[in-house]
């Protein structure tokens, strides 16, 4: 029955969103993701990347959600704008300190929460990418400013599915907001119910918030990212283990493992064997959100980038993962032959 029931979910949200025979082979080809858009050649969490992830081919495009001081739910990565933002030029007296990461020790930023989406949209989220990466610079990014959630699900619609992630759940609600509640009602609006609800997956560290979207939206796939967080603190689920499968597979579909956790097909097979999809996460070479390097500059040990990258993907593919996080979707796209001959 299990089985049956991973062939199925599986089926039912490969590209062609389309049910088929539960006899067939597990999957028609694994969910390429596009990890905060195509965020290997545009400022992540702008429209720029999720256009450019589009067009590269992706099944689904990620959103990672921060919650405004009135209440939008934007895409951006990390509570703080400072990274991927001017927001120190344009407000440099609006820093306060804050847990967002529940470590127990506040700090200095400027956090979305304490920013109305009017004041956020004044800033520029794309020219610290340009600064960042020389190579891979365009000038029209700097206009690029961070979006809400309505609009990447105006923008992505039927051409791709959203694969959102709830972040800092925990500090959101000590707050007022509950983010599960909100991203619900944003996907109603948005037309994801009935059978566009399958284009969507909803992932997090924090089982709470899991456990919470189940309660009030259960119609949505939802992923365990790993390692887990527990009560603001990560667990030690840095091996995977039966005990752990079947710990998430009450309450979620599918796990997003760091892909360091995954050594072997035994590690996916732990998985699907408790009826999970497995999404690990990131391929994207030996480089950083922040610090990129051309495709084709020879690595150190050999290689450029991009063939790293390929060998990568198709070690993992050979493992029977079920799909994958990358900031570069069209070398996704040349590691596995399935993707590559399917747009």
């Amino acid at each position: 029955m299990i089985k049956a029931s991973l062939c199925s979910l599986v089926l039912v949200l490969s590209t062609g969103f389309t049910t088929q025979n539960q006899e067939s082979k597990p999957q028609a080809r694994p969910l390429l993701i596009a990890h905060r858009g195509a965020s290997g050649f545009a400022p992540e969490h702008t429209l720029a990347a999720y256009r450019l992830a589009i067009e590269q081919g992706a099944d689904f495009v990620e959103q990672d959600l921060q919650i405004t001081k009135d209440g939008a739910l934007v895409c951006l990565h990390d509570a703080d704008l400072a990274r991927t933002t001017n927001v120190a030029e344009i407000f440099p007296d609006r820093a306060t300190l804050r847990d967002a990461m529940g470590t127990g020790r506040a700090r200095k930023g400027y956090y979305t929460v304490d920013f109305t989406l009017a004041e956020i949209k004044q800033l520029d989220a794309g020219s610290w990418f340009n600064r960042a990466n020389p190579f891979a610079a365009r000038p029209e990014f700097a206009s690029e400013r961070v979006p809400t959630l309505q609009e990447a699900i105006r923008l992505l619609d039927d051409r791709a599915g959203l694969y959102i992630e709830m972040k800092h759940y925990r500090f959101y609600k000590t707050i007022g907001f509950d983010m599960a509640e909100r991203l619900a009602k944003a996907l109603v609006e948005g037309r994801y119910s009935g059978a566009r609800s399958r284009r969507v997956f909803v992932q997090s560290f924090s089982k709470g918030s899991l456990l919470r979207l189940r309660e009030i939206a259960p119609r949505y796939a939802r992923v365990q990212l790993l390692p887990m967080e527990d009560e603001g603190r990560e667990k030690d689920t840095s091996v995977i283990t039966s005990d752990l499968a079947k710990e998430i597979a009450r309450y979620a579909e599918g796990a997003g493992p760091n892909k360091s956790m995954i050594k072997s097909s035994e590690d996916v097979a732990a998985f699907h064997r408790a009826g999970l999809v497995v999404h690990p996460y990131t391929f994207r070479g030996p480089t950083t959100a922040v610090s990129r390097r051309p495709l084709d500059e020879a690595l150190s040990n050999g290689p450029t980038l991009r063939q790293a990258m390929v060998e990568e993907i198709k070690r993992f593919l050979s493992f029977g993962i079920n799909g994958g996080f990358t900031d570069y979707p069209s070398v996704w796209r040349e590691a596995d032959p399935l993707t590559k001959n399917s747009k």
